[in-house]
């Protein structure tokens, strides 16, 4: 059985995939870039420290460009423009900067629920950014400091000049569907309890991506794969993975959950899912991620909750 053409098309309306910011060329030195972009009235800062963004009740604290004073610890990122305006990260210590009365630091998963999707983009970009500049302080070739450059985009090497640029980890993230049209969800060890989603993995050394999917799904199931069509991606700063979305055929289904990462496998029927889900008996990731994005796909409607929900 090949996958069934419905699961090869790609995720439509998923978060964080729309390319709302138009990012700078950030392979090219400028110095200019940031000084000129705090003197105009109309740049937008994100302030952002080791507790998350700084925000009211339903959107980022977006501080005017004259206004924000940046101390001697701060790392000011150029994030880039939307429609015409710019927008900065100013990566703070939370102990050495005060909020303006009725802010709080908020973190990017609380984020997700409340923010536009404009504010949303930013902040994710601002987090993947930050994690990358607070965890690469010095150089790998010889111990030395680094310092930004390119608008925050690029760190270099204070003795020698070696350039770090940010990293990210691939992971594949995939629905499985069997010959009866079933998905297989599974609940991992570190799930809250009746939590049920598609398996997920990182992409490993020297590997393809459908390779990927099919090495991580039969290390935590057992399921041979066939077919395997990608469907979308998303950023996930947590701390700094590129999610991969796939469909995949199963061509076997006996499941044999890994023991260590899985403690559980099954497989659904739409029937079954809805009315677990409307019991309350079980639960699946909601909201932007793309692990609800493949189980909707899938369902073909928004999935339901439990009952008096």
């Amino acid at each position: 059985m090949a996958l069934a053409q419905k699961y090869r098309s790609p995720l439509s309306n998923l978060s964080f995939a729309q390319s709302l910011i138009q990012r700078p060329l950030t392979e090219q030195e400028n110095p200019e870039l940031i000084p000129a972009a705090l003197g105009q009235e109309s740049t937008a800062v994100l302030v952002l420290s080791e507790l998350g963004a700084a925000a009211g009740a339903e959107d980022l604290h977006l501080v005017s460009g004259p206004t924000f004073v940046p101390s001697e610890q701060t790392t000011l990122v150029f994030l880039g423009t939307h429609e015409s305006r710019s927008y900065l990260a100013a990566i703070v210590d939370s102990t050495d900067y005060e909020l303006d009365e009725g802010f709080r630091w908020i973190t990017l998963r609380e984020g997700f629920t409340i923010l536009n999707p404009l504010h949303a983009e930013l902040f994710v970009e601002a987090q993947a950014i930050a994690n990358w500049i607070r965890s690469e302080k010095f150089c790998p070739r010889c111990g030395s400091p680094v310092q930004a450059s390119a608008a925050g985009w690029n760190q270099r090497c204070t003795a020698n000049g070696h350039q770090l640029f940010p990293r990210t980890d691939p992971a594949i993230i995939a629905s499985i569907i069997d010959d009866q049209d079933r998905i297989l969800l599974g609940a991992n060890a570190n799930f809250r309890t009746h939590m049920y989603s598609v398996l997920a993995g990182f992409v490993e050394a020297g590997e393809s991506l459908e390779s990927a999917v099919r090495r991580e799904i039969f290390e935590e199931s057992g399921v041979h794969i066939g077919d395997v069509a990608y469907r979308g991606s998303q950023p996930w700063p947590l701390p700094r993975s590129l999610m991969l979305g796939f469909s995949a055929e199963a061509i076997s289904t006996e499941l044999v959950p890994d023991g260590a990462e899985i403690r559980d496998l099954r497989w659904f029927s739409r029937e079954e899912l809805e009315a677990e889900l409307r019991a309350g008996t079980l639960e699946i990731p909601r909201g932007v991620s793309i692990a609800y994005a493949l189980i909707q796909s899938w369902f073909g409607q928004p999935l339901p909750e439990a009952a008096g929900k």
